[in-house]
């Protein structure tokens, strides 16, 4: 468990209050957006949301999730080890509530005390002493604009086509929600990327929900679900039938993926079924279901049969958007295993995203502060599946750990 008591390495003093003056923004709209795919029309607590990590002195990695409720109400997420996906140690997150004020974001979560301003979040303890630092930064799936194979049927990629009914594709080659395939599928391996809208003041299921049904019979859960518990109904579950095991929710506006790997149920001659439908899913590159069988249709899907059927995108009244859709007909838990390229592959290749910041086997700090090499040892693509350029690949040696400033904020007010 975290605590404050931890040991502080001396000499980590952070004026942290001279930092916050002029980081108040303008006035936030009084009715913000209900959802919205635009940057340019999310409210001032768009800037606060999202994602921040670092190392604290004698607690080692942690990770932060600030998500917002709307009208500068956060729920604020604590994890130890790191992120969901980057090293939790997949214990209950400590969590707390707060309240945007004068620019900043504060709250007591657990032993801590947080104050997150100007993409940072700075810990002291119930003293006031400061223990260190996180910065915030955009994850991206190490499958984000995975190509199709040569082999793979290519549902979307940016045009309108025939594959589709009731199709919608916007002016910048997104595919919107409510369509279904013309095909009827049965064994299949789906590739495909989607984008929730922030909805601050959505609840529950009205948060950016959408559904990737497949045979029409098993909906994968779309929807905003950054921060929160798990549940059956929520982002990565098989609807009201089994929760992903972690929460892999990126914040909204993020482009996310999901990989599934689908066998269908299995019926003998009379239509008595032999075998249940079978299912791994990876959201944003990290599985949250591992081959599980799944007894019954979902939710709304239609009764189970020997028939292969169609894929549907569900609309649900929210404006979520998909991209680079694909799919490879075929049982995927026969054959081998796929395989993936080394991590000095992946560095080579993405010697670019780090570049530049003088790395020299020492942790990026702040205010002179810089963590031992030992605190994070070398990147492999096994536990660094993230990097924040956006692209392809994981993160690997040599890269320090990614406290790097987050590039994809929106225009002033929204940078820092």
């Amino acid at each position: 468990m975290l605590t404050s008591k931890s040991p502080a390495v001396s000499g980590l003093l952070i004026a942290a209050a001279a930092l916050f003056q002029g980081d108040a923004l303008t006035a936030a709209p009084k009715n913000p957006p209900p959802a919205t795919q635009d940057l340019a029309e999310v409210d001032s607590d768009f800037r606060y949301q999202g994602e921040y990590m670092g190392y604290l002195p004698g607690a080692g990695k942690v990770g932060l999730q600030l998500v917002a409720r709307g009208e500068q109400n956060f729920d604020v997420v604590l994890y130890d080890g790191g992120l969901p996906g980057d090293g939790w140690d997949e214990e209950e997150p400590q969590r707390a509530q707060s309240v945007l004020a004068e620019g900043v974001v504060a709250a007591e979560v657990g032993d801590f005390n947080v104050t997150v301003a100007r993409n940072q979040a700075f810990f002291s303890d119930e003293n006031g002493r400061s223990l260190g630092v996180l910065r915030k930064y955009d994850r991206r799936s190490a499958t984000i604009g995975l190509p199709a194979p040569s082999e793979a049927i290519v549902l979307f990629d940016g045009q309108k086509n025939d594959h589709w009914k009731n199709m919608t594709v916007t002016e910048n080659g997104l595919l919107e929600e409510g369509c279904e395939t013309v095909d009827a599928f049965g064994d299949f391996t789906l590739h495909l990327e989607f984008r929730l809208p922030y909805k601050p003041l959505g609840t529950s299921q009205d948060r950016g929900n959408s559904g990737v049904y497949l045979q029409r019979r098993y909906e994968v859960q779309v929807l905003d679900s950054f921060g929160d518990p798990l549940a059956f109904n929520h982002c990565g579950a098989i609807y009201r039938v089994k929760a992903p095991e972690r929460n892999m929710c990126l914040p909204p506006l993020s482009w996310q993926t999901y990989d599934i790997k689908f066998r269908a149920a299995r019926f003998d001659e009379e239509g008595n079924k032999t075998e249940n439908m079978k299912i791994t899913v990876k959201h944003n590159g990290i599985v949250i279901h591992d081959a599980v069988e799944i007894t019954t249709k979902t939710g709304a899907g239609k009764p189970e049969g020997p028939e292969p059927m169609t894929i549907l995108l569900q609309d649900h009244g929210n404006p979520v958007r998909y991209r680079n859709i694909w799919l490879k007909e075929g049982d995927p838990f026969t054959g081998s295993e796929e395989t993936m390229p080394s991590p000095e592959a992946y560095a080579d290749a993405h010697s670019h995203s780090y570049a530049g910041y003088g790395y020299t086997g020492y942790g990026y700090g702040y205010g002179g502060y810089y963590a031992p090499k030992s605190y994070y040892g070398p990147y492999t693509i096994d536990w660094m599946p993230y990097t924040w350029d956006y692209r392809m690949a994981p993160l690997a040696p040599p890269a320090p750990y990614y406290m790097h400033p987050n590039h994809d904020l929106p225009p002033y007010p929204y940078n820092w």
